[in-house]
């Protein structure tokens, strides 16, 4: 992650309250309670970033995964002749680099601010330190991030066989 090059937010109540609303309505953290929100809160850090800042770049070592609280981030992806590709948006209360908080493998894509935008960080230290310091809740997180990654896979393979069965049309 790029975050020398963003802005830090101090870690503050109000910082964290903010966070944990965000979590709260997002898909993967919908039914946590209060309290589990505000321990995983903890183990986060708060960036602003400027429209076209650079998140993290495909390739980059994968060190954190991350909490869109505001703003809008791009994700592109290198071609076979190395022009980036669009593949998504991701909006507020979304989250994004999940890959990385698993397997710690160097990123699949890159990120870009595309609105002014404020995210929260789990470092993958952090998100280890959870699944050995607080195992109940690591458990929970682990599920819920591999249960994502595996919708999405999903979404992908059924995209990837409807390319392919135009392709041999």
């Amino acid at each position: 992650m790029h975050t020398h090059l963003l802005e830090a937010i101090p870690k503050s109540r109000a910082f964290r309250i903010e966070v944990c609303e965000s979590l709260s309505r997002s898909p993967l953290f919908k039914d946590w309670s209060w309290e589990e929100l505000d321990t995983l809160s903890t183990h986060m850090a708060g960036y602003r970033a400027k429209v076209g800042d650079l998140l993290f770049e495909e390739g980059d070592e994968g060190d954190a995964m991350g909490l869109l609280l505001s703003g809008q981030i791009e994700v592109r992806k290198q071609d076979a002749a190395g022009v980036a590709q669009f593949v998504t948006h991701i909006v507020a209360g979304r989250t994004f680099g999940e890959m990385a908080a698993i397997d710690g493998e160097k990123r699949s894509a890159s990120c870009y601010a595309t609105e002014d935008s404020v995210l929260a960080l789990l470092p993958k230290t952090q998100f280890d330190r959870i699944l050995m310091v607080n195992e109940a809740l690591g458990i929970k997180l682990l599920l819920r991030v591999t249960r994502l990654l595996s919708q999405r896979l999903r979404r992908v393979n059924g995209a990837l066989v409807d390319f392919l069965s135009k392709d041999a049309n």
